[in-house]
């Protein structure tokens, strides 16, 4: 088992609740943000990940049925538009 903190614990004791809802459906919120993404403009960059970031990544991205190219586009335009933040 994971040692979490109080916090964590919190959030997955919601979750095993049922506490928590949808906000609409996902198979569609997918599909809209890919299409954006197909859309925009693009330019190649490159950048060194570690192996064990990229495994995690691509297993999320299994799970989730998003390729994980689309999932760190993702990722950056959220966090260039301050849809997310970073922690430090």
């Amino acid at each position: 088992m994971i040692d979490l903190d109080a916090y964590e614990a919190d959030i997955l004791q919601s979750v095993e609740n049922d506490e928590w809802q949808s906000r609409g459906d996902i198979d569609s919120r997918v599909k809209e943000l890919q299409s954006y993404l197909k859309h925009q403009k693009k330019k190649a960059i490159s950048i060194r990940v570690s192996e064990n970031d990229i495994y995690e990544l691509k297993k999320k991205a299994l799970e989730s049925g998003v390729p994980y190219q689309n999932i760190i586009q993702m990722l950056i335009h959220q966090f260039a538009s301050n849809k997310i933040q970073m922690s430090v």
